[in-house]
C-alpha cells in the first residue's frame, strides 16, 4: 500500500479541569491543547493520558517535574521530588495506583550535575492519588557505561520494561518484588562506533509491549525497529521495513497489528522536522510497512504519544530549543491530536 501524507485539521474536544489551583493557558480546548508551565515543567518528552481524571500526564526534560493538563490548557505540578534531573518515557498505572516515569541527566537539567550526567539510570514512582513518591528503582549498578534511561512499557503482569537510550541494554522490573534486572544486553541493539554520549543522538528509545508476548523498541539514530520476544529475550530479531524510519521517538501499540511511530529528525538545511507514522504488521511483527503519514502542523521535537479514547495524540516537546539553549524562555507547549481514524485497516 502507498503511504498517503495528511495535513489536518481536526475536531473541537472539552473536558473538566482539576481546580482552581491550575495556570490558565492563553487558548481554549481544541485539537491541539496547549498549556504554560509557569516557571516549573516544560519540555514534556513524555506523556500519558489518564481517563478517569480526563488529563494528561506530562514530564519534563528541563526541570524534571511531572504535571498534569486539563483539556482546557490548564497545568498543574503532579510531582516534582528533588531527586527528578530530567524526566523522560512515562505511563500511568491505575490498577496498582501509581505513575512511573523515566529519570536520567543528560546535561540539560536544572538539576544536572557533573556525577550525575549520563550516570543516573532509574525509573521512578509515585502515588497517583498523592503524587507521593513511592518508590525508585536504580538500574546503575546493572551494566557499566553511560545510561540515559529514555522510555518504558508495561505487560499485563506489571513487569515494566526499559530502553537505555546510550548502552546496548532493556531492563525489566519485576512486576511482584520489584527487583531491577537486564531483559537483553547486546552489541547489536547500538553500534560498535557510536561515539560520545550525547541526548539528541539516542540509540534505543521507543518501547511497547504487544499483547502477543513481545516488546517492540525503536532505534532512534538507524532508524530500526527491534522485536523482542519475553518467553526468549535473546532472541530478538530487526523487523524488516521497506525503508528505514528517520527517527522513530516514540511508540504507541494502538492494536496488536497496528503501530504508530513518532519521529523527530534532522533535514538536510539543518531544519528539524517532525512527522507520525503509522505501520501495520500482517506477520507478528516479522516485517511491517507504513501506511500513512502525518505531518503535525506548528510543532516543534515531536517526542511521544499517548492513546486517548483509542485517538492518538502527541507531546509537542521543544527538544530542539533547550539542547540549543539549556537556559533558554520556556515556549507554550501543547499535547495534539492525530487524526489517524479514518486509515485504520
Amino acid at each position: 500500500m502507498m503511504t498517503t501524507r495528511f495535513f489536518l485539521a481536526a475536531a473541537v474536544v472539552t473536558g473538566l479541569p482539576l481546580g482552581s489551583a491550575l495556570h490558565a493557558a492563553p487558548s481554549p480546548a481544541t485539537d491541539v491543547v496547549s498549556y504554560d508551565t509557569g516557571q516549573r515543567g516544560g519540555f514534556p518528552e513524555g506523556v500519558a493520558w489518564d481517563a478517569p481524571t480526563r488529563t494528561f500526564f506530562v514530564s519534563s526534560l528541563r526541570s524534571g517535574a511531572i504535571g498534569q493538563v486539563t483539556l482546557d490548557g490548564s497545568y498543574r505540578i503532579f510531582a516534582d521530588d528533588p531527586s527528578l534531573v530530567t524526566t523522560s518515557g512515562m505511563l500511568v498505572d491505575r490498577a496498582r495506583n501509581r505513575v512511573l516515569v523515566c529519570n536520567e541527566d543528560v546535561g540539560i537539567g536544572e538539576r544536572s550535575r557533573p556525577e550525575t550526567r549520563t550516570k543516573l539510570d532509574q525509573v521512578v514512582e509515585f502515588d497517583l492519588m498523592t503524587g507521593q513518591l513511592r518508590r525508585t528503582y536504580d538500574f546503575s549498578a546493572l551494566v557499566d557505561g553511560p545510561h540515559l534511561p529514555n522510555d518504558l512499557t508495561m505487560d499485563p503482569a506489571g513487569n515494566v520494561y526499559v530502553t537505555d537510550s546510550f548502552s546496548p541494554v532493556i531492563y525489566r522490573i519485576d512486576g511482584i518484588t520489584g527487583t531491577p534486572s537486564v531483559l537483553v544486553r547486546s552489541d547489536r541493539l547500538m553500534p560498535a562506533d557510536a561515539g560520545p554520549a550525547v541526548g539528541s543522538k539516542p540509540y534505543l528509545n521507543g518501547i511497547v509491549y504487544n499483547p502477543d508476548g513481545f516488546l517492540i523498541a525503536a532505534d532512534y539514530t538507524r532508524g530500526k525497529l527491534w522485536k523482542v520476544p519475553l518467553a526468549n529475550p535473546s532472541a530478538f530479531t530487526e523487523v524488516q521495513l521497506p525503508e528505514r524510519l528517520k527517527g522513530p521517538d516514540g511508540l504507541v501499540m494502538r492494536s496488536p497489528r497496528e503501530l504508530i511511530a513518532v519521529q523527530t529528525f534532522p533535514v538536510a538545511d539543518g531544519a528539524i522536522e517532525a512527522d507520525v507514522e503509522q505501520l501495520v504488521s500482517d506477520d507478528d511483527w516479522t516485517s511491517a510497512r507504513v501506511v500513512a503519514a502525518f505531518v503535525p502542523p506548528g510543532i516543534s521535537g515531536a517526542t511521544t504519544g499517548t492513546l486517548r479514547d483509542g485517538e492518538i495524540w502527541i507531546a509537542n516537546s521543544h527538544w530542539p530549543e533547550l539542547f540549543a539553549d539549556p537556559t533558554g524562555k520556556r515556549p507554550v507547549f501543547s499535547v495534539q491530536h492525530v487524526p489517524f481514524d479514518a486509515l485504520r485497516n
